[in-house]
């Protein structure tokens, strides 16, 4: 078998049974290492939400996925089930089909910090799961730069989240995870998606598509004004926003990256019993999720704002890549 040929449809071939790879491929794509249960901490992202809609305008795009479009766990980059999304649970599963995956905890609209699906909340439910999982993915962010009204302290009531307030978000879902999942276990946290990308790809998809309409589907359904308004907002214009949420986005994960390896060393003496965390971000030079840019072919033709089949696609092939279990 040519190892350096190995591709996708070849894998796929493998989870079909119809071909196997041997020890020198298996070798070859990563996998010495593999989780027995997986859990994910996640938002409508992992949710799949809109993965497969095309457009948002006519009778057909409405009968297909509604109007800004409707959640279909079934392309996540998580665990989805079709064939169109080379999931990551797919490609672990290429070594041991019997690998199993719990997305329960995951909802839509969750963020990091704060409200009913928060990442602290999503842990414990990741807990309550019996047994419990080994390996636990987050992929959170997005939200808390969507929920929020302004990107400075003093323009409105609800800023962008500090230094401060993001790294207390991350430690309230972290403690827990370390106090209580299997000795071996480890948290792989990915990194906050670009969104501030998110509104020139949506324009970018409409000039093309004569069945999109990205700006009426953001403005009707109010989707992350913050970064889909062009008017100015609590005197800040659009570019500043945009702008300064680049900035908190690099924070973020630089914040993610920083908080892995203070409770994976234990220098905050607060994993004491060794619970492996890892960040999947590293720089803005090293490909991750935080550091993909999104395009037209990334984004759904529904809301404009969710990632696509392709934009699945590319979170999972990423996700995999950094994953400290392979």
């Amino acid at each position: 078998m040519d190892c350096d040929a190995l591709d996708e449809s070849r894998i796929r071939a493998t989870l079909a049974g119809a071909a196997t790879l041997d020890l020198v491929c298996r070798a070859r794509v990563g996998a010495s290492e593999l989780p027995v249960r997986m859990a994910v901490a996640g938002d409508s992202i992992t949710r799949g939400f809109g993965a497969s809609c095309t457009c948002n305008l006519g009778f057909q795009c409405l009968l297909e996925c509604g109007f800004g479009g409707v959640e279909q766990p079934q392309h996540s980059w998580f665990n989805g089930s079709s064939s169109q999304v080379f999931a990551l649970l797919d490609r672990y599963r290429v070594f041991n089909p019997a690998i199993a995956a719990n997305s329960g905890a995951a909802e839509s609209g969750a963020r990091m910090r704060g409200g009913s699906d928060s990442f602290q909340i999503q842990a414990g439910r990741i807990l309550a799961q019996s047994p419990n999982p080994d390996l636990v993915v987050v992929l959170l962010g997005g939200n808390d730069i969507c929920s929020r009204d302004c990107a400075t302290p003093g323009a409105c009531a609800s800023p962008l989240f500090s230094d401060t307030e993001w790294r207390d978000a991350i430690g309230l879902g972290l403690a827990p995870l370390a106090a209580s999942l299997p000795e071996g276990a480890t948290v792989y946290l990915g990194s906050v998606p670009r969104v501030q990308d998110l509104y020139a790809a949506g324009l970018a998809k409409q000039d093309l598509e004569n069945d999109v309409d990205c700006e009426l589907v953001w403005s009707a359904a109010e989707i992350c004004r913050i970064v889909t308004d062009e008017t100015d907002n609590n005197e800040e214009t659009q570019a500043f926003r945009l702008a300064a949420i680049a900035e908190r986005q690099r924070r973020y994960n630089e914040i993610l990256r920083d908080e892995a390896v203070a409770y994976d060393s234990n220098a905050n003496g607060l994993n004491p019993r060794g619970i492996r965390v890892v960040a999947e971000y590293t720089d803005e030079s090293t490909p991750s999720v935080g550091t993909l840019v999104f395009g037209r072919d990334e984004i759904n033709g529904s809301d404009c704002f969710h990632p696509s089949l392709a934009g699945q696609n590319a979170l999972a092939e990423l996700l995999w890549e950094r994953s400290p279990v392979r």
